[in-house]
């Protein structure tokens, strides 16, 4: 069947481009044809895109620019809109080339001529007669474009993704407006958790139309794409051969990084990657973006506590986006033991990062008020000074060909966010990769948890790990709850035999082997399609699909 998916944004990076990009990967396997709309400028990195073509100015007509064979049945059109240079966002972040703005910055005006821009591009290449599904993304406002275009009365799946709600529609009535716009046309609305589900039903008043047609299918993994080691001895080869890989990649471009380039590799990822011994060294795993929504200033600040306890230890912090500046700063002022300068930071820290809301300050109320006692502070700050720089290290953006040796090397994956999170898809990819991830214990999060809580209970003490598994939800002890979960774990895995660390890895990929699989994802928006299917309140995810014993193993 044709299928047109709808996403206004790129392939790479977050949670919905990846969502967006593997859910086509999939419907091709599955021999579906896919016009999909988005920005991505780079399709060749893409092995499911046959071709891609750009619009004109007036998004009436299109020129082929990209062509390649794939190996799959079905065939994905890549097709760009011409936005003329601007991009409206959910979350403030530089990208190159067009004038970004957030939607509560845009005026009506902008919105409405970006609105049309996407309507004309679908509308002069759509045929409604033979396109059996839509599957568009966002609550805004990729749907309103559909629901405005030719598609408006094609088989119409809104997936609703985790920025969105809390960033925008939450905030202005006009967005509200779009939202409704949108959810009056689509057919049924997914949500990639349950969280998110209830979060977004609320908001909008437990409207039982909404109630009648909302679904949850959550994200998946391609576990072709992550390896899990099958011993710890093999960290040293695995990463040498990433190293090597590395090296040879046009992402390293020999030129300084730019803190707000967008998907940049830092010049020196190679050396600074080969200067850590895999082998003997402990190594915590940050990847997503720059952004201190996600909390990196947290692990920043539970460094030296860890430090305190973990000499040998490594954090590694992978990704891209706006907040690199602060955080970088965050680890100069510690380095040179600057307490003062380190905690003006953290009570002021729009003097270095002006998106960074104020409100945040309150997660380090405990760590401000132990600096006040001058023993603590005394060993905080011996343990950071002269070492924390050496310990964190920054590499930019990896992609997931680079990404999956880091991931099976590491010892912990670590997600620290402070805002809600509509799906953990890094805590599935961690896992898939044999890693236990430690996050923060809330929003979507929180179900991944209670998952592998079930299935490491006879593994770990069950009331430590409870504890390092769940720090607790968003409060003025999260540094040092933070820094309690990566401290337990560090020490409970150096005690472990290796074949008692090798049944912590096969049992965390057989999770995502079982229920976080990208073809069981295409397979139920695929059901979508058909009329005859009743898929009613009952139809969820595998967080759901607990019956007591599903997750004994």
């Amino acid at each position: 069947m044709e299928i047109v998916m709808v996403h206004g944004y790129f392939l790479r990076g977050t949670g919905s481009n990846l969502f967006v990009a593997n859910t086509c990967r999939e419907l091709c396997k599955l021999g579906h044809q896919v016009k999909l709309f988005c920005q991505e400028e780079k399709p060749q990195l893409f092995d499911f895109i046959e071709s891609a073509w750009e619009f004109d100015r007036d998004n009436h007509n299109i020129t082929a620019v990209f062509q390649q064979a794939t190996p799959y049945p079905g065939k994905c059109q890549l097709y760009r809109p011409n936005l003329n240079g601007f991009l409206p966002v959910y979350v403030f972040d530089y990208y190159p080339g067009y004038v970004v703005k957030t939607y509560l910055d845009c005026t009506p005006a902008e919105i409405e001529a970006y609105i049309e821009d996407n309507r004309r591009a679908l509308d002069a290449v759509v045929d409604p007669g033979r396109t059996a599904l839509v599957l568009s993304n966002h609550t805004i406002m990729q749907p309103v474009y559909v629901a405005r275009s030719r598609l408006s009365d094609c088989r119409h799946v809104m997936t609703v993704h985790g920025s969105c709600l809390n960033f925008s529609v939450r905030h202005s009535l006009l967005l509200k407006d779009y939202a409704q716009e949108a959810l009056a046309n689509a057919e049924w609305v997914v949500f990639v958790s349950h969280y998110s589900r209830q979060e977004f039903l609320a908001f909008f008043n437990n409207d039982p139309c909404l109630y009648a047609k909302s679904l949850v299918i959550s994200g998946g993994v391609d576990l072709k794409n992550f390896v899990s080691l099958n011993d710890s001895g093999e960290k040293q080869t695995e990463i040498d051969g990433m190293l090597a890989s590395l090296a040879a990649s046009p992402l390293i471009t020999g030129q300084p990084i730019a803190a707000t380039a967008l998907w940049q590799t830092d010049a020196d990822v190679v050396s600074k990657l080969a200067r850590i011994d895999f082998a003997d060294e402990k190594i915590i795993l940050y990847y997503g973006k720059y952004l201190w929504t996600k909390g990196i200033q947290l692990l920043i600040a539970a460094a030296p506590l860890v430090l305190m306890k973990n000499h040998r230890l490594r954090i590694i912090l992978v990704g891209f986006g706006s907040s690199r500046d602060y955080f970088e700063t965050l680890v100069k002022v510690l380095d040179q033991g600057d307490l003062a300068a380190f905690i003006t930071l953290i009570r002021k820290p729009e003097t270095v990062d002006a998106t960074i809301s104020a409100d945040t300050t309150v997660y380090f109320d405990a760590l401000l008020n132990k600096l006040n006692d001058p023993d603590f502070a005394s060993a905080y700050q011996a343990a950071a000074t002269g070492a924390i720089r050496e310990a964190i290290v920054f590499t930019g953006y990896l992609g997931h060909q680079h990404l999956k040796s880091l991931i099976a090397c590491c010892e912990i994956t670590v997600a620290p966010s402070i805002f809600p999170e509509a799906f953990g898809l890094v805590a599935v990819e961690a896992l898939a990769s044999g890693i236990i991830p430690v996050l923060t214990n809330h929003s979507g999060f929180a179900e991944m948890i209670s998952i592998y809580c079930q299935v490491f209970g006879d593994i770990f003490d069950r009331g430590e790990a409870e504890g390092a598994f769940r720090p607790p939800a968003l409060n003025g002890e999260l540094v040092f709850d933070l820094a309690g979960s990566l401290n337990y774990l560090l020490n409970y895995y150096a005690g472990l035999s290796n074949s008692a660390r090798q049944e912590v890895r096969n049992r965390a990929r057989k999770i995502c082997a079982d229920h976080y699989t990208w073809e069981a994802v295409a397979q139920r928006y695929l059901l979508c399609s058909n009329s005859d299917v009743d898929l009613g309140q009952n139809w969820i995810s595998p967080e759901g699909e607990r019956d007591g014993t599903k997750y004994n193993q």
